[in-house]
């Protein structure tokens, strides 16, 4: 009996040694090996920063939805451990923190496609709404603890789909408005204080689950103008039009039929001036022109028919300054688009400046628009320059190209327009580098570069720019982590990666082998998610192999791995002719994490 435990012991021994062999790398210290010895159940795991991974990259966790919250920010993030889930980063206070996980990954570490998965954040009053789903069939609310994020209410679908959610949940106070099925009423608009119980219906304007066509499928661009909301949508009567709510069901109204019958007027391009609002429309008159409404029939009106006949004026965007001056490009009969504002009158809707386009120039810049206190910025071009940077301040000798970023005829192509701290952040290439976040204070010597922060001149362009506690944040790829959250303060020391959430570790090893029964062995297919070592853990029956895996830049790594039996496996292949083996697979990151399963095969010989 004592030499049957002495005898276990060893093999035992063995067996740890071989499994701590086959996942260290070479030159790798005994923090690695320790890691790699872990016990044998589905894990994940930070080691300390592996050996030959210089030069190596992660893969990014895509952070989406950045909305700010009093100061804090919150977005959505994939990583291999939690897969997809909500984030939170204040970095007055916890710093960057997982929030909640909602989408359960695979075995692979993605998220399961459509069926989870957060999103529509809007912050209501110091608290943060959102949906979870496909569809946002969920709404929940969180305050930026796990405990305190919870689901309200479940839907049929939550948000409108065709028209791609915008102003799908609407904040006015502390009073949340959504659009929303409940597998009765069809889509329709609802409100909620964040309980169950005070989640409701406003009105069943559609009357019934059958009540929208294709084209309008229930209210749509939910916007506060004041204590009002404005939204467009089809009663099966009118046709899709201008509507308006206090939150309760006598107060929910239609503001005027602008294209009378049923026909809709297309409602559009919805912006808050004060308690007014101005919006895109058709009246079957004109064509789509720039409408104001103070929420009454009377009050709501043709702004001014810029393109006189049937031609449109305008089709947005439409941007509000804080001095409530709106802005919009719109196209008369005699040239090309140009920069408009408005006071709301016809006497006061004039053609700021006229940019040199002509009708069929192409694209001119000017759906990127962004105000910054009582300026407005924008893209567009002279045709001389390309599409640049310019600023507004409502007059033609006040609006002029800021910065010829891109010199020449190319174009520095603005995007990504948002204010913060006072000046304006914004995604431009200017020929040398690739594209990359600059600031500006509206003059040459204020615009600049912020940090050329991916080195390839072609790499990917810097998203979702968003303004947050007088900061700006977004999501870059530094061509070493992937997209990941930064946050800028305009100065080059300030711009940072906030967190490296996604480091990888996942990783897939397929159920599906492909046997050779000359040698007894077996190939099977691995994807993993960034670079790193790959092995297998010597057993009885099969034996110990480990790799480097480089990914070159690449977020997944596909390759083969060949199982071979041991000495053992082998005489019972010669004598059974197949055996059952167990096989354990362990992939350490580059990015330090460690994630283990364990696959089932048969092994055969002729």
């Amino acid at each position: 009996m004592a030499r049957g435990k002495a005898l276990r012991r060893r093999a035992r021994a063995r067996r740890a040694v071989g499994v701590a062999a086959a996942v260290t790398l070479a030159g790798a210290g005994a923090a690695a090996g320790a890691a790699a010895a872990a016990p044998a159940t589905a894990h994940r795991q930070v080691t300390t920063a592996l050996a030959d991974c210089a030069g190596a990259t992660t893969p990014g966790s895509d952070p989406e939805n950045l909305t700010d919250v009093d100061g804090a920010l919150y977005f959505t993030a994939f990583d291999s451990e939690h897969g997809q889930a909500l984030w939170r980063t204040d970095p007055g206070a916890s710093g960057t923190t997982l929030v909640k996980e909602f989408g359960a990954s695979s075995d692979y570490g993605y998220d399961d496609g459509y069926d989870s998965g957060a999103g529509n954040l809007v912050d209501v009053d110091g608290t943060l709404f959102f949906t979870v789903g496909g569809d946002g069939d969920e709404l929940w609310r969180s305050d930026g603890t796990t405990a305190g994020t919870v689901r309200v209410k479940g839907f049929d679908s939550v948000g409108n789909g065709y028209d791609g959610d915008e102003g799908a949940l609407t904040a006015i106070g502390d009073t949340l408005f959504f659009s929303a099925d409940d597998g009765t009423h069809g889509q329709e608009l609802w409100r909620s204080d964040g309980t169950k119980a005070g989640t409701v219906m406003v009105k069943d304007i559609g009357s019934g689950s059958v009540g929208y066509d294709y084209y309008s499928n229930g209210p749509s661009y939910l916007t506060a103008a004041g204590e009002t909301l404005f939204f467009a949508v089809d009663d099966g009567t009118h046709g899709q039009e201008l509507w308006r709510s206090d939150g309760t069901r006598t107060g929910t109204v239609m503001v005027k039929n602008i294209r009378s019958g049923s026909y809709s007027s297309q409602v559009r391009n919805l912006v808050a001036a004060g308690d007014e609002v101005y919006f895109t429309a058709r009246d079957g008159v004109h064509g789509r022109e720039l409408w104001t409404s103070d929420g009454t029939k009377a009050g709501t009106a043709l702004v001014k028919d810029i393109r006189p006949g049937s031609g449109s004026g305008t089709s947005g965007p439409v941007v509000a300054v804080d001095d409530g001056t709106v802005f919009f490009p719109a196209s008369t009969d005699n040239g090309g688009r140009d920069l408009w504002s408005s006071d709301g009158t016809t006497a006061g809707t004039i053609r700021v400046k006229d940019l040199g386009s002509s009708e069929g120039d192409g694209y001119d810049g000017l759906g990127y628009m962004a105000g910054v206190g009582d300026e407005l910025f924008f893209a567009a071009s002279d045709g001389v320059h390309g599409i640049e940077l310019w600023a507004s301040d409502g007059t033609e000798s006040g609006t002029a190209m800021v910065e010829d970023i891109r010199p020449g005829e190319y174009d520095g192509y603005p995007t990504n327009l948002a204010a913060a701290g006072g000046q304006l952040y914004f995604v431009a290439r200017d020929g040398v580098h690739g594209p990359e976040l600059w600031h500006s204070d509206g003059t040459p010597d204020g615009t600049a570069l912020v940090k050329d922060i991916a080195p390839d001149a072609n790499g990917p362009s810097p998203q979702e720019v968003t303004g947050s506690g007088g900061v700006v944040y977004f999501s870059a790829d530094d061509d070493v982590h992937g997209s990941e959250l930064w946050r800028s303060d305009g100065t080059e020391a300030g711009t940072v990666l906030v967190e490296d959430i996604n480091t990888g570790g996942a990783f897939d090893v397929s159920d599906r082998a492909t046997a050779d029964t000359d040698r007894g062995t077996v190939r099977v297919r691995v994807t993993t998610d960034g670079g790193g070592t790959f092995s297998v853990a010597r057993n009885k029956w099969l034996r110990g192999s480990s790799r480097d895996v480089a990914s070159n830049g690449r977020d997944q790594v596909a390759f083969r791995v060949t199982l071979e039996p041991t000495r053992a496996a082998k005489r019972v292949l010669r004598r059974e002719g197949e055996l059952r083996v167990t096989a354990r697979f362990t992939f350490s990151s580059c990015g330090g994490a460690v994630n283990s399963t364990t696959k089932h095969y048969t092994l055969k010989m002729r």
